[in-house]
Order: structure tokens, then C-alpha cells, then sequence
């Protein structure tokens, strides 16, 4: 299969791969290859939240005591949602933009943050998403005369290392090696891809299997076009075993 839309999180290719693959036995996605060829067998999950606060619009002269400071109880919310970053547990939260208010006399009635969550394990793509709903509740209720809203989730679920996984590596590795190509293991990726469709299926999955490249999301970015024919040969190779 062939998509076009995995940088945006597949939102239509999504549901069209999950329909296709019901059946498939294993997963080989070619996300760009490394510069030193190791085959990815785990992805961080990634999932993206949006919360927007409501307040009560006011002048901030004349009735200020009227006012509730939408931007006020999102700041409340955004330190909150920050600490739930746990590095050695894999969960990040990123809060990456914000925007809110009219003008600097005007208490503002509306207020909005975008996120970006990742982490290592279904577990705690549930985990992180509750403990967000509970740090927007908290700051909604810290702030006189506001509420948050919460919207979204995790969109991918982990690409998880497996035993099935593992020896689907160990098969292509053969492969890949027998024409000049590394097969050394990757360690676990941040970011997400289709592959972490395939294995929340229960398919076993192994990724970064196209031509070696650098500068990924860069103006930069390229790849080694020679490395197409040997990915090509060693993908030949492995199905026609």
C-alpha cells in the first residue's frame, strides 16, 4: 500500500490501511532508512490534544471584577499538563502553541492550547490523556467563572518490539546484509508511522526499510539514490523466500 498522507497522521489512509491489512501476516513499512541502515522495531505512540478555555469578557479598566481571565486558567493548565513529562517512563507532553484574548484591556473570554503527547506503551496513552482531562478540570476550577475544554487523543498507538517482530527482523536482516546494506537494530523511534497501525493490529511490524537518507523534515533532507536498488533487491530477496 502506498499513502499519502502520513506526515499529516494518516487521517484517511488510517482507516483505508486498517480495512486492507485485516489478513496480513506481517509488515514491512518503508519509512526512510537510516544512515546507517538499522531496522526500527519500536515508535513511540502520538496522539495530538487541543484544549480551549472559556472565561467572561470584560474591561479591564472599568469592570474588571466582572472578567474571567480565560488565558489565566490555561496558564494554570498548561504548567499542570508540562509536568506530566516523564522522561525515563518515554510519556512527553508538549504544549506548542497558544493563542487567546483581544487586547490588552479586554479580560479575555477565550483562550486555546495545541499539544503534542507521546509515549512508550498503550497504558499510558490512556494514562496521559485522563491525567490531561483531570490538569484542564483542576485549572478550570482554580479560576473563578471558567471551564476547559478538552478534544482528541492519542492518534497512534505504540509500534511495540515483540518476539514475532523480532525474528520478522532477524529474517529481513539476512536479506538486506547479502546486498551490502546494515541490519543492526534501531533504538526506539520518537516519532510515529503506519507502522504503529500495523502493530497495534497484532501484526508484526519492522520499519525504516527505504533508502538511506539524512535531514528528515529539513530543507536539507535527501537521500542516497544507489541505496534504492539495493533496498529493492533486498526486499526482493525476502519475499522470494
Amino acid at each position: 500500500m502506498v499513502v499519502a498522507d502520513e506526515e499529516l497522521g494518516s487521517p484517511e489512509g488510517r482507516p483505508l490501511i486498517e480495512r486492507t491489512i485485516t489478513d496480513a501476516r506481517r509488515c514491512l513499512v518503508f519509512e526512510s532508512g537510516r544512515s546507517n541502515d538499522a531496522i526500527v522495531t519500536q515508535r513511540k505512540g502520538t496522539g495530538a490534544v487541543t484544549v480551549t478555555a472559556h472565561g467572561k469578557a470584560a474591561h479591564a479598566g472599568n469592570n474588571h471584577p466582572d472578567g474571567a481571565n480565560a488565558i489565566w486558567a490555561l496558564a494554570r493548565f498548561v504548567d499542570r499538563a508540562q509536568q506530566l513529562t516523564d522522561y525515563p517512563r518515554g510519556v512527553t507532553v508538549n504544549v506548542g502553541k497558544l493563542t487567546g484574548g483581544q487586547g490588552k484591556n479586554t479580560v479575555p473570554d477565550l483562550a486555546q492550547a495545541d499539544l503534542d503527547i507521546r509515549f512508550q506503551t498503550r497504558a499510558d496513552a490512556q494514562w496521559v490523556v485522563e491525567q490531561l482531562h483531570r490538569a484542564a478540570e483542576a485549572a478550570g476550577g482554580s479560576v473563578p467563572g471558567t471551564r476547559l475544554e478538552v478534544t482528541g487523543g492519542a492518534a497512534r498507538l505504540p509500534m511495540e518490539r515483540t518476539d514475532a517482530s523480532v525474528a520478522l527482523m532477524n529474517a529481513y536482516a539476512e536479506c538486506a546484509r547479502a546486498h551490502g546494506l546494515g541490519a543492526d537494530e534501531a533504538p526506539r523511534v520518537g516519532g510515529g508511522s503506519d507502522a504503529c497501525t500495523a502493530s497495534a493490529m497484532g501484526i508484526p511490524s519492522i520499519d525504516a526499510l527505504g533508502p538511506r537518507g539524512k535531514g528528515f523534515h529539513t530543507v536539507d533532507e535527501y537521500i542516497e539514490a544507489k541505496t534504492l536498488v539495493s533496498r529493492a533487491q533486498a526486499l526482493a530477496d525476502y519475499l522470494l523466500k
